[in-house]
């Protein structure tokens, strides 16, 4: 991984290839841009990234567009994206620190509803 002037390690976001990204988003359109990526059969590591953006707008923004799909697709796209996340976690056992740390299990503490055993007797219990 490159590093900055202080040896730290950069972020996908700050290379020169996602910053071409951001560039091309801003002249071609976000539209263009992600039919160009979803056309390729691998994506680099700033691609990724920058889809990962844009899902986390689109389903952060809860438009009524989106809440027009169907309930199983976007548990589909939500399994394909933990699925993603799973191998590279398993592969990388990235060096996080603790603030990092907790973000992410603040994050995954919240996506769990429905998965432990008191969330799904609810469920179970208002259907």
């Amino acid at each position: 991984m490159q590093k900055d002037l202080l040896g730290i390690p950069i972020s996908i976001i700050d290379t020169d290839e996602y910053k071409e990204l951001e560039k091309r988003e801003y002249t071609s359109g976000p539209d263009q841009l992600l039919e160009e990526i979803l056309a390729k059969k691998l994506f680099s590591n700033a691609e990724i990234m920058w889809i990962l953006r844009r899902m986390v707008y689109f389903y952060g923004h809860r438009d009524a567009l989106l809440k027009q799909s169907p309930p199983e697709r976007l548990l589909l796209n939500m399994n394909n994206l933990l699925r993603a996340f799973y191998i590279l976690f398993d592969l990388e056992s990235p060096d996080m620190d603790d603030n990092i740390r907790s973000y992410i299990s603040a994050r995954l503490t919240d996506a769990t509803w429905g998965v432990s055993q008191r969330t799904r007797a609810y469920l179970y219990k208002i259907n």
